[in-house]
């Protein structure tokens, strides 16, 4: 069991001191660092290396939980997938530890608000399902994805999030998305042709009631 440090430096803070002194204070030595000048990027790299090499039965720590991602869903999506794991987040200034005897109990309140989210995100992307479609497609060059933001990729599309949706958040482009998709399902009406496509968007809406 391996307790892992996470850092992330926001756009109106002037160093990582504060964080990595804390995280050394707790026992910490083993950490990973992102610096940004934009708290609304989706690109966090250092993060995304670090939960690739965290195993079960490790800890992430963590001075706040908003060091996770930007905004609530995100952070939510990523506590529960560590928690499938068997990973455990700790959390220093909301003194929340997944891994301790309340662990289980903490798991299960994040679900249940990952569920409310699930449901709120598929009522907004149908609402905006014709409108993501008009905005047609997003360039640049494919950004590769790790095995942790394929898992994330499979994650968002449950939750109702669109591909382009998904797209945007990573920081990749749709055809990797769709093709993160299809490994994951190997469903062959997920994939994407590497040519021209003749639409924009596939959504998907489950017929069943709102909660899975």
């Amino acid at each position: 069991m391996t307790d892992i440090g996470y850092v992330w430096v926001g756009p109106l803070e002037h160093s990582s001191e504060y964080q990595r002194d804390l995280l050394r204070q707790h026992g910490v030595t083993r950490v990973y660092e992102d610096i940004s000048g934009n708290s609304t990027t989706a690109i966090r790299a250092q993060l995304t290396i670090a939960l690739d090499q965290i195993r079960p039965q490790d800890t992430l720590v963590i001075w706040r939980l908003d060091r996770l991602a930007s905004t609530l869903p995100n952070v939510l999506s990523l506590l529960e997938l560590l928690g499938n794991r068997g990973v455990g987040v700790r959390s220093l200034a909301e003194s929340l530890d997944t891994s301790g005897p309340d662990g289980a109990a903490l798991l299960t309140v994040v679900h249940a608000f990952t569920e409310l989210e699930r449901t709120l995100t598929r009522e907004r992307t149908m609402v905006g399902v014709y409108a993501a479609r008009a905005r047609g497609r997003v360039g640049g060059r494919p950004r590769a994805l790790s095995g942790t933001n394929i898992e994330r990729v499979a994650m968002l599309r449950d939750q109702g999030a669109s591909v382009r949706e998904i797209a945007q958040q990573l920081g990749t482009s749709r055809a990797t998305v769709y093709r993160a998709l299809e490994q994951q399902n190997g469903d062959p009406e997920e994939a994407e042709p590497d040519g021209a496509s003749t639409h924009d968007i596939t959504i998907r809406f489950p017929t069943p009631p709102l909660t899975e």
